[in-house]
């Protein structure tokens, strides 16, 4: 692989960015400016409350003051920033069901500032932290100027990725420019419980597990319910997500919990197939072993109701900051604690059955969706290993160990013998894996955990749903830009290692946390515009614009054992953006893994 230098911020930067997430937006500012308002729509009973010009909208839980941004091209849109959605999660809410928040009828909400990330320690960053806070459900929503409830917008609601433990809504990662630029749609961003504070389960109805997404779903409801004040079609809703969001979209549309809060979905990345969103199988063990590694006496003999009630005495930093102690190799597996399927006398169950069983038998919500991938996904966990000495020397040694943890498969001979075959060419049972297999190595991890689960699920989806009034499109960004987050991957290394997991949201998201501003001119604008806009589209038109001559994922193509349609890919071309149709077939790979997942 050719490699070229690159310039950009280093992990060391982009830690200590990450730290000002949490510290810098959460100035201490009041939350609420003492104001006697009544709400109403028009927020026209305001007394004496000197917000200059501020925006304000008016919900039903009260009224709010926001502040304005500067978009890229010089003109404003307005910020409402740290809504809450929920109550804090603390206490005897902490590995509880989110309730919703309470009115603040009496005051003004200040909604000019954004609020603490979920607690978290991000295992993809070298050394890390734990940051954040537990209280930290809240949204942002972003709109035009001069919208009010009469606009009409489509509703674009943003659920990020972090593989379940890490992640923000923050503008400094999650940034609304390139969108509102577009002054076509509005951008809702949402936080939610992450790690062991938003999966444990104890297996029963204790703590029956899946807060994080149910997080999400009360998110959902929020926005149904307040989006038309703030300009936005409750009926034209779109939820999006990446790697881990994406995962999250599509459990959405599986879960009963979900049904009737929106209209599109679009995955980036992932979805509810993917080998780390396999579902607990044990979620008792793993409760008790929580509990052994943060000095809980006698977990092994506590109940689901004990371990609950012991684990909240925990301070919320010493657990998150422990239970990477629970990995089996290095930070694997990623996904420790994930989505679990719910006990059956569960009040309020988002998951009442595998995903993959929901997905293939037809019980989910069809609508409209639009999912993607890029080509070296799997750069994500390949560069970090074969970048560190250390990490390579015990992969290479122990590889018929390491690599099912990888795949979250049980070892056998058969599945490394299978995988050295397809991928890692020529190497001996002395040495099962080379320097000069990373390229194959990151094929391997791309189609396992990424490319073929996201293939698969279009392919059972147009086999069993309505595609005239619910299409099914995917698309493969392969457009190199000057920033890849292949440099955090691998360690600080900004050699050219090709369009990695996450540099598509270099095109949707303004990220000043992480990349510089790409300067006036810049080619990389051309493509920002082109799939902000192509995701717009499919807000609005329910179908994929084709940007070129495209055989559409339809219910009458014929059915082979792979997907049979056609993918858009976006590419760079010199200075431009062009969009090359491919076709998804692609038997091998389909052949190969269906023995696996």
């Amino acid at each position: 692989m050719v490699r070229t230098r690159q310039t950009m911020i280093v992990p060391s930067l982009l830690l200590f960015v990450m730290h000002c997430v949490v510290s810098c937006t959460s100035s201490g500012s009041p939350l609420l400016v003492r104001a006697a308002l009544e709400p109403n729509t028009a927020c026209a009973s305001a007394d004496e409350v000197d917000t200059g010009d501020a925006p304000r909208v008016c919900i039903d839980d009260g009224c709010l003051v926001g502040t304005l941004r500067d978009g890229m091209g010089g003109e404003q849109f307005e910020a409402f920033l740290g809504i809450p959605f929920a109550q804090p999660p603390v206490g005897e809410l902490r590995f509880a069901d989110p309730l919703p928040n309470g009115p603040w009828y009496e005051q003004l909400y200040n909604a000019s500032y954004e609020r603490d990330m979920c607690l978290q320690r991000n295992d993809l960053l070298p050394n890390p932290p734990v940051t954040g806070s537990e209280d930290c459900l809240y949204l942002n929503v972003y709109r035009p100027k001069e919208c009010d409830d009469r606009t009409n917008l489509p509703v674009i609601v943003y659920i990020h990725g972090g593989g379940f433990f890490s992640g923000t809504a923050s503008s400094l990662i999650v940034g609304p420019e390139y969108i509102l630029d577009t002054k076509r749609a509005i951008l809702v961003t949402v936080q939610y419980r992450l790690g062991v504070l938003g999966f444990l389960s104890t297996g029963d109805t204790a703590a029956p597990g899946n807060f994080g997404l149910k997080d999400q779903t009360l998110a959902l409801r929020w926005v149904k319910r307040n989006i038309r004040r703030f300009g936005g079609n409750e009926q034209l809703i779109t939820i999006v997500g990446q790697s881990a969001g994406a995962t999250s979209v599509h459990m959405h549309m599986i879960s009963p919990l979900s049904r009737g809060l929106f209209e599109r979905a679009i995955m980036m990345s992932g979805n509810s197939l993917v080998p780390w969103n396999i579902p607990t199988k044990d979620p008792l063990a793993l409760a008790r072993s929580t509990a052994m590694v943060v000095d809980v006496m006698g977990a092994d003999r506590l109940s689901g109701k004990q371990l609950v009630a012991a684990l909240r005495d925990i301070p919320g930093e010493k657990l998150v900051g422990n239970v990477h102690k629970l990995k089996l190799w290095s930070v694997d597996p990623l996904t420790l604690f994930r989505p679990v399927v719910e006990p059956k006398d569960s009040p309020n169950p988002f998951l009442t059955e595998e995903p993959k069983v929901s997905w293939r038998n037809g019980n989910y919500q069809q609508v409209p969706y639009l999912a993607g991938f890029v080509p070296n996904e799997g750069a994500i966990r390949a560069l970090s290993i074969f970048k560190d000495a250390t990490l390579f020397g015990e992969l290479q040694r122990n590889f018929s160990t390491i690599l099912p943890i990888l795949l979250e498969q049980p070892p056998s001979k058969a599945l490394t013998e299978k995988m050295r075959t397809r991928f890692l060419n020529d190497t001996t049972d002395d040495e099962p894996v080379r320097q000069d297999n990373l390229q194959g190595f990151v094929d391997l991890y791309s189609e396992a955990a990424f490319i073929y689960p996201v293939q698969l699920g279009v392919r059972q989806y147009i086999t069993a749903a309505d595609t005239d009034r619910a299409p099914a499109s995917v698309y493969k960004l392969s457009y190199k830009g000057r920033y890849s987050y292949s440099a955090i991957y691998a360690g600080g290394d900004t050699s050219d290692y090709g369009v990695v997991h996450c540099d598509d949201l270099n095109y949707l998201f303004r990220q000043p946390a992480i990349f510089p501003d790409y300067p006036a001119g810049a080619p990389e604008l051309k493509m920002v515009d082109t799939f902000v806009n192509f995701f717009i589209d499919f807000a609005i038109n329910g179908r994929a614009t084709p940007l070129a001559p495209v055989r559409e994922c339809r219910n009458e193509n014929q059915v082979y054992q792979s997907l049979d349609c056609d993918v858009q890919e976006f590419v760079r071309v010199g200075d431009d953006v062009q969009v090359k149709v491919l076709s998804a077939r692609n038997e091998e790979m389909f052949a190969f893994w269906k023995d696996f997942y």
